[in-house]
């Protein structure tokens, strides 16, 4: 077995390819369609923020359930840790130039046609002015970004010591499992306003007490698919010799109970907010469904819940490598159309001219960017996973369960 990760050349390059697209779409864009720019900047970095955020979710319930099968495996959700600093610059510079292209709130007249014959809509951002304003969001994507930092890089610390602290092995082995606890705290709660303020905030006229509770899930159930897709392809490439059918059945169990926990906090935000039929929040999903486009609401749930819920049902399914790499593959794809369901609908307007129906609008500056900030992603996470001595941590204290698993499924 392959000893240390290598970031090949060839990989080096593909994401430095896919980086030198994303900047020219993006200076495309730019010079285009200014709105358009930053909705994608947003979707893009929210993307991957949170692909970030929910890898660290699941590798803090490896530490904190003891899990032994996982241990072999905890070097790829780590490295996705390293993109908070990338998702933090692309975030402040959204905060500082394009605050108004994308809020609402931040320039209400730019947004919505004859905002001053409305008084109910000026009645509503004036109640919220004192927490939905510049330098309040400024201080809180400050707080959110080093609270994440900080419980992510400790995490990361402790794991680098348990690597070279043989004889302490067990030592930060504990302090990563207390940690785990914090950073599950301290990430539910700073994301629960996290996604308040970068996708609910795109219509400030919205309630919903469900949606921060979704995208949580969301991050957990779409980190796995991406862990399990970049362990498939270590996999293939001689890093993880020892995988048999019970490590991917258990990879399997996360998409499985992921879909279902997605569905259940997609249909209870829709059927809530719905059957309530209150004006305000019964608009989030009456734009969507009606006015944007129906096969794409339609095709979020089967996507994320009924294609993964069905396949991954039988056990035969569940343990075949290649049934996982495609439906992590779909899953991914379905977690994009989601971010761009709540991204791009309350927006086209500002950049398509309003109507009675509005369209998606999606083309090569959405996937250009989107490439670059992939390409940008797998550096990161690549380089850094190639930086540590060896891709298993050898001092784990359950590595030896993780290497010779096998359970009678």
């Amino acid at each position: 077995m392959k000893k240390q990760f290598i970031f090949s050349k060839k990989l080096q390059t593909i994401s430095l390819i896919l980086m030198v697209i994303g900047l020219i779409a993006g200076i495309l864009a730019y010079m285009a369609d200014t709105n358009r720019f930053w909705a994608n900047i947003l979707m893009s970095n929210y993307f991957f923020l949170l692909l970030a955020l929910g890898a660290a979710f699941w590798m803090s319930l490896q530490y904190i359930a003891e899990a032994g099968w996982s241990a072999a495996f905890k070097r790829v959700p780590e490295s996705f840790s390293y993109y908070l600093v990338p998702a933090f610059i692309f975030m402040l510079a959204l905060v500082f130039f394009g605050l108004k292209y994308v809020y609402p709130w931040a320039n209400p007249e730019g947004h919505i046609e004859d905002f001053n014959k409305y008084p109910e809509f000026k009645e509503i951002l004036e109640v919220k002015e004192p927490y939905l304003n510049k330098n309040f969001f400024i201080i809180r994507t400050l707080i959110f970004f080093v609270v994440w930092f900080l419980t992510t890089a400790l995490l990361r610390k402790f794991s680098k010591k348990e690597d070279n602290d043989k004889a302490h092995a067990l030592k930060w082995f504990e302090k990563s499992r207390f940690f785990s606890k914090v950073y599950i705290f301290a990430f539910s709660l700073t994301f629960i306003f996290a996604g308040f303020d970068y996708l609910m905030s795109l219509e400030p006229f919205w309630y919903s007490t469900l949606f921060s509770i979704k995208e949580l899930i969301s991050g957990f159930f779409h980190a796995s698919a991406l862990i399990i897709l970049i362990v498939y392809f270590l996999h293939k490439k001689g890093y993880y010799p020892f995988m048999n059918s019970s490590h991917w059945h258990d990879f399997s169990k996360y998409l499985f109970m992921g879909s279902v926990l997605f569905a259940y906090a997609w249909y209870f935000q829709y059927m809530l907010i719905w059957y309530g039929n209150i004006p305000e929040e019964a608009e989030h999903y009456f734009l969507r469904r009606f006015h944007f486009s129906q096969s794409l609401f339609v095709l979020n749930i089967v996507i994320n819940f009924f294609i993964p819920f069905l396949v991954l049902l039988p056990n035969k399914l569940a343990k075949n490598p290649k049934v996982l790499l495609i439906m992590s593959i779909t899953i991914l794809i379905g977690f994009f159309l989601d971010v761009y369901l709540s991204v791009f609908p309350p927006l086209v307007h500002t950049f398509a001219g309003v109507g009675e129906h509005i369209h998606p609008v999606f083309g090569l500056y959405e996937i250009g960017i989107f490439l670059g900030f992939a390409g940008l992603f797998m550096f990161v996470v690549f380089r850094n996973m190639a930086k540590r001595k060896r891709i298993l941590p050898v001092n784990h204290p359950y590595i030896e369960e993780s290497l010779l698993h096998h359970n009678a499924h």
